[in-house]
């Protein structure tokens, strides 16, 4: 259900950008593929988790853990398979963290930085700033149908020289093709405004003027690359540079990210430690019940522990702390788990 919940979340926020945007549902569906591996970081341990605890429950309800023992098998050599797997879990989990998941972490923003670049999608409303590219149009009135405009403002945002354009007419049409948008200008007053003395205007009048803005707008700044995007052996290569190299905010967020996905890549091993031992005691009047609600509050500790390690790291400098932070759900999880086994094993 959680993962469902997160699954949905993500769907909404791509959908919304489209929406934005004008991208296709194309556009959609291939972002969400790439959100796969992203998921599966989460998906991956807690299914794991969740069918450990289930199948041990069950077993223990039927008999079949008791038959086990009384021919002879200990609780290790029961466990044992399940030991292995977690173990190919944590492979798993170290393909997924290091590469899978940034790779396509970087395809998605990258997709949404190229999809927010381009004038997709013109909404004419009245009385509603419009993003044209270098341009903002402003309209009092607007035949939808017709696409005319009435009391048209037209103001240029990115201008290189050194005077502003702003560009007034009493009608319009806005026409929109695959490669750009054309607008025309009828009856109106142009005026170029000197930046460093706005009493210097020059002004024209004409009786049609026409506009052609191209669907791609060029990017103004060079897009932060977040830790998230990184894979793994970038991450360290990076935080190598040094903080003066690849700045402070980058340097504060990349450290504690390599060993967090450590932290998480270990997770399928913790989670077996803990629910092993609990799931051989789990009597038959508790049932699936006790099991899904130890699962739950497995999950909601390790998570959280790992956010509260996070936030440790990002806020203090001493270095052993910022790399050892985001260990705090793996040495509680390992410390709970002896402590669990050795209480079974005793009895």
């Amino acid at each position: 259900m959680f993962v469902f919940v997160v699954f949905m979340g993500q769907f909404s926020q791509i959908f919304t950008y489209a929406m934005n945007y004008g991208a296709d549902i194309l556009w959609v569906f291939s972002t969400m593929l790439y959100m796969i591996p992203d998921i599966m970081v989460l998906s991956v341990p807690m299914a794991f988790q969740i069918s450990i605890l289930m199948t041990l429950t069950s077993m223990s309800q039927t008999g079949e853990i008791m038959a086990l023992r009384a021919a002879g098998f200990s609780f290790g050599e029961i466990a044992k398979p399940i030991l292995i797997f977690s173990v190919f879990l944590v492979g798993v989990m170290i393909a997924l963290n290091g590469w899978l998941s940034p790779l396509g972490r970087h395809k998605v923003e990258q997709s949404k930085e190229d999809i927010a670049s381009k004038i997709s999608k013109v909404n004419i409303e009245p009385k509603t700033f419009i993003n044209l590219g270098d341009w903002d149009l402003f309209a009092e009135d607007v035949n939808k149908k017709t696409k005319i405009v009435y009391q048209v403002h037209l103001s240029r945002k990115n201008d290189d020289t050194a005077f502003s354009t702003k560009v007034n007419a009493a009608t319009g049409k806005v026409d929109v093709d695959n490669k750009g948008i054309s607008l025309t200008l009828f009856n109106g007053q142009m005026q170029r405004v000197y930046s460093l003395d706005s009493r210097k205007i020059i002004t024209s009048e004409f009786k049609k003027y026409s506009v052609y803005v191209p669907l791609s707008q060029k990017v103004s700044e060079k897009r932060r690359i977040k830790a998230a995007e990184l894979t793994t052996p970038q991450l360290i290569q990076a935080v190598k540079r040094g903080e003066e190299a690849i700045g402070t905010k980058q340097w504060v967020e990349y450290r504690p990210a390599i060993t967090y996905r450590i932290s998480m890549a270990l997770c399928p091993l913790i989670f077996f430690l803990l629910s092993c031992p609990v799931a051989f005691v789990t009597t038959k009047k508790a049932g699936r019940s006790a099991a899904m609600v130890y699962s739950l509050a497995f999950i909601f500790m390790y998570f959280g522990l790992i956010t509260v390690g996070n936030s440790i790291a990002e806020k203090v400098s001493f270095t052993p702390l910022v790399y050892g932070a985001p260990f705090l759900p793996v040495l509680a999880g390992c410390l709970a788990g002896i402590y669990f086994w050795r209480k079974r094993l005793s009895e």
